[in-house]
C-alpha cells in the first residue's frame, strides 16, 4: 500500500508539473475552423486566449505552418519535444516572438506606470523546420529570456536570429540545448544561429551543416560548449544516403587499411558537400565575444575574428572524409584576440593554422599539430613550442 502511495503521489507531481494550471492555453482546444487549411490561425487564437504574460501548450503532432506565427503579446511556448512546426508556404520566419518591450531603459514600466519585469519568459521543446520555405525562430525584445531544448530544421536565411528588426532592444537570452541542422539541399549560404545583440549566453548549441554555423555581430556574448560541423548534406548530384553510404564505407576502408590512393581520388572527384563551400564556424563580428569549450568541426573557416575574442579551450579539426582541401583554425582580422588552453589539429593536411597579422594575439598553452605544417606556423607566429 505505501509503495503504491508514493507512485500516486509521483504521478500526481508530474501532472502538477506538466499541466493542471502549468499553462493557459492548450492548442489541442483550438481545432481548425470552417476553410482553413493549416495550423497558424488556431495556433494564434491559442496565443491570444493565453494572454499577456501566459503560456501556450503544443502537445505532440505535425503543425502545418501557412501565415507566420508572431507573438507580441508576452506569451511563452512549451512545445512537446515530438510538436512540429513546419513550414508549409514562403515567409519570413515560422515563428517569430516579439516582446514588443522596449529595454533600452533600465525598466519597461506598465501603462499605470508600475514596473513590469517578468524574466523569465520561454520558448522550449519542439522542432521548428522552415523547410527550405522560411527561417525558423526569430526573437526580439526580451529581457532574460530562456530559449531550450528546441531543435531548427532547414533554415532559409537563418535558423535562429536573435534580432533588433523591430527596434527596441534584447539582452540576457539564456540558449540551451539549441539544435540546428539542415537536411535539405539549396540551403547553401544560411547561417544556424545569428546573434545581433549583447550580453547573452548560449550553452551546448549544435550547429550542424549551416553554411555559417553561428555568428555574433553583438558584443560580450558567452558561447560555452557549442559545436559547430558540416558535411551531412551530399555534394550536387549525390543523394542523401548515396553519401552517407559511401562515407560510412570509407570509415571501414580506412579502419582495415584498405583505403588506396585511387579510392581517394574517386572520392575527391565527388566533390565537397553543398554547405561547406565559404563555410565559417564561428563568425565573431562584434566584440569581447568569449568562445569556451567550443568545437569548430570542418569548414573553410574555423573563427572568423573582426574586432577580437577571446577563444578558450576550444578546437579546431577538418574531417578529410569531407573533401574539404581548404581549411583555416583561425582568420584574425582586427581586434585583441587571446587564445589559450585549445587544440588545432588538421586532418586532411592542407589547413592552416592563422591568417592575419598576428598583432595583438596573446597564444597561450595550445596544441596544434598536422595541416599544413600548423606546428611551424605556431612556433614562427607566436613562439610556440
Amino acid at each position: 500500500m505505501k509503495r503504491s502511495l508514493i507512485a500516486f503521489a509521483a504521478a500526481l507531481a508530474a501532472v502538477c508539473a506538466f499541466g493542471g494550471g502549468a499553462w493557459d492555453a492548450n492548442v489541442a482546444d483550438f481545432p481548425r475552423l470552417a476553410g482553413e487549411k493549416g495550423d497558424s490561425a488556431r495556433i494564434m487564437r491559442a496565443v491570444e486566449k493565453a494572454g499577456t504574460d501566459g503560456v501556450v501548450w503544443f502537445p505532440r503532432g505535425e503543425y502545418d505552418i501557412d501565415a507566420m506565427l508572431y507573438v507580441t503579446n508576452r506569451c511563452s511556448l512549451l512545445l512537446h519535444s515530438a510538436a512540429h512546426l513546419v513550414a508549409r508556404a514562403k515567409m519570413k520566419y515560422v515563428l517569430f516572438w516579439d516582446g514588443a518591450a522596449d529595454y533600452h531603459a533600465l525598466s519597461v514600466y506598465r501603462p499605470d506606470g508600475s514596473v513590469y519585469d517578468n524574466a523569465n519568459l520561454f520558448i522550449k521543446g519542439g522542432d521548428i523546420d522552415g523547410k527550405g520555405l522560411a527561417s525558423c525562430l526569430a526573437i526580439a525584445n526580451a529581457h532574460h529570456f530562456t530559449l531550450a531544448d528546441v531543435t531548427l530544421h532547414n533554415g532559409l536565411v537563418a535558423g535562429l536570429c536573435v534580432t533588433r528588426e523591430t527596434g527596441g532592444h534584447l539582452y540576457e537570452l539564456v540558449a540551451n540545448n539549441v539544435y540546428c541542422k539542415c537536411t535539405m539541399s539549396g540551403l547553401a549560404g544560411n547561417v544556424g544561429i545569428d546573434c545581433q545583440v549583447a550580453d547573452s549566453h548560449f550553452t551546448d548549441c549544435i550547429v550542424v551543416d549551416y553554411t555559417k554555423g553561428i555568428r555574433t555581430a553583438g558584443g560580450a556574448n558567452r558561447f560555452t560548449r557549442c559545436h559547430v560541423w558540416g558535411g551531412t548534406v551530399p555534394p550536387k548530384g549525390m543523394g542523401f544516403r548515396e553519401w552517407s553510404d559511401f562515407y560510412a564505407r570509407r570509415k571501414v576502408l580506412e579502419a582495415s587499411g584498405k583505403w588506396t590512393a585511387e579510392e581517394e581520388r574517386a572520392a575527391l572527384a565527388k566533390g565537397v558537400p553543398e554547405m561547406l563551400p565559404g563555410s565559417v564556424a564561428f563568425e565573431c563580428i562584434g566584440d569581447a565575444n568569449v568562445f569556451d569549450g567550443c568545437y569548430a568541426d570542418t569548414a573553410e573557416i574555423g573563427y572568423d575574428v573582426r574586432r577580437g575574442a577571446t577563444i578558450i579551450n576550444s578546437g579546431f579539426y577538418n574531417n578529410p572524409r569531407m573533401n574539404l582541401r581548404k581549411s583555416t583554425a583561425i582568420v584574425h582580422r582586427g581586434g585583441p584576440l587571446r587564445v589559450a588552453f585549445c587544440r588545432f589539429s588538421g586532418g586532411a593536411k592542407c589547413e592552416k593554422l592563422y591568417e592575419g597579422g598576428a598583432k595583438g594575439v596573446d597564444w597561450i598553452a595550445n596544441s596544434v599539430d598536422g595541416g599544413d605544417g600548423m606546428a611551424a606556423d605556431a612556433a614562427r607566429l607566436f613562439g610556440a613550442r
